[in-house]
């Protein structure tokens, strides 16, 4: 009875474990070469899995590379958890909901990780329209901040908490793109002035529409 109580969990085990270590290979990979140029073959060989093991677990090469660009942004996200956790709770309406997230995003060097992320999925000489690839990455991250945010809220439910943090998360892709297409998403003292300002005018907009008088 316990070897066939355990086995579904050393199971569960192995499989999560192929699945860190393909991914870690993954970013291992993405790292050296600057871009995710790489076979399923090359993947395999890093992670020390078969080929079928790596189709056993992403359905493409593609999936791979979006899950570990997920993954990055998932960073983000225990960024915003710790910064959450350090506020006190308010009173779980909308506006202060509203007033934690864009003080955490504030305080978030997303400039860093847009940049890494968008010199790994633009493509040789990109011109800075095309994000696509990057507003998936934004899209696959909004379920796990908007549990985050659920969790600090009595007063609003599930939907508006969705619409709250998709309408911040989408937000972000606008401003990432058009941060990309000013600044090349070079990382400097002007670039960062940049997204400062594009943040700015984005949470001022959003604020409209969850202010305590609308």
């Amino acid at each position: 009875m316990t070897s066939q109580t355990l086995a579904p969990d050393r199971r569960g085990a192995l499989k999560a474990r192929y699945r860190e270590a393909i991914l870690d290979a993954a970013d291992a990979l993405i790292r050296e070469r600057g871009k995710p140029h790489f076979s399923v073959e090359e993947l395999a060989e890093r992670a020390d899995v078969s080929r079928r093991t790596v189709f056993n677990h992403f359905s493409s090469l593609d999936d791979v590379i979006m899950t570990s660009c997920t993954r990055v942004l998932s960073g983000v996200v225990d960024e915003f958890r710790a910064a959450t956790a350090a506020t006190p709770r308010g009173d779980g309406s909308r506006v202060t909901l509203f007033a934690d997230i864009t003080a955490a995003v504030r305080n978030i060097d997303l400039p860093t990780v847009v940049s890494y992320l968008w010199g790994v999925l633009a493509d040789d000489g990109d011109d800075g329209r095309a994000r696509h690839p990057l507003d998936d990455v934004f899209t696959r991250a909004t379920d796990q901040l908007s549990s985050e945010i659920a969790e600090r809220s009595s007063e609003i439910d599930a939907f508006e908490v969705a619409v709250l943090v998709s309408s911040v998360m989408n937000g972000i892709a606008v401003v990432s793109a058009h941060w990309i297409a000013r600044t090349g998403a070079t990382l400097d003292h002007a670039s960062r002035a940049v997204w400062d300002e594009l943040l700015d005018r984005l949470i001022s907009t959003i604020r409209t529409g969850y202010s305590s008088t609308s």
